[in-house]
């Protein structure tokens, strides 16, 4: 068996197990249901008995279950197995996977910035906790583009105009123009 890849695992999983019939059959799995790995739209409800389902595999059948790990909400340090975001000196937030936690240290993985190592190990003392964080959500990262876009046309704006300059009420003012105009569709048209 393979490494579990709990990215692809649907989000009613709360487990991973095995199932042998017919050979080996991975599954994810929860309380009421299970799904193949591979096939996590469609989830059958667990067999046995005389009903319409009592062809489908039985609790009893899944062995070797794995716990989903716990989901990290940024407070405190990462558990094993956690995929979250590292702060790279040069490459800016990357992927890592967390790979050990010691009495002293965080181990993970992470990409290489040399061609040719796709990842490299990587430990670092507690205290470097700040540089993991979980990974963003489309929302998130859709507002983290428009307060940089933002930012940007608030700076080319205050550049030109001086008369904004320590104005706090104009400053405002032109805070929420930008915002309303950027929420609008409106951005700097590079000529050809």
């Amino acid at each position: 068996m393979s490494k579990i890849d709990w990215s692809k695992a649907p989000e009613w999983a709360d487990g991973h197990g095995l199932v042998a019939h017919h050979g080996i059959t991975e599954v994810w799995i929860n309380m009421d249901q299970y799904a193949a790995v591979g096939s996590e739209d469609r989830a059958y409800p667990y067999g046995g008995g005389i009903g319409d389902h009592r062809h489908n595999f039985t609790r009893g059948q899944i062995q070797y279950i794995t716990p989903r790990p716990a989901r990290w909400d940024g407070e405190g340090l990462p558990p094993v197995g956690t995929v979250c975001e590292f702060k790279a000196n040069i490459l800016g937030w990357v992927e890592a996977t967390i790979t050990a936690v010691t009495a002293l240290s965080i181990v993970f993985t992470r990409p290489s910035y040399q061609n040719g190592r796709p990842l490299v190990e990587e430990r670092l003392p507690h205290k470097a906790v700040e540089r993991f964080r979980p990974i963003r959500t489309p929302e998130q990262i859709a507002a983290d583009e428009r307060l940089h876009k933002l930012r940007n046309a608030h700076t080319a704006i205050a550049r030109t105009l001086e008369s904004f300059r320590g104005d706090i009420p104009a400053e405002a003012v032109s805070r929420q123009v930008i915002e309303a105009m950027i929420d609008a569709g409106y951005s700097k048209q590079v000529a050809p």
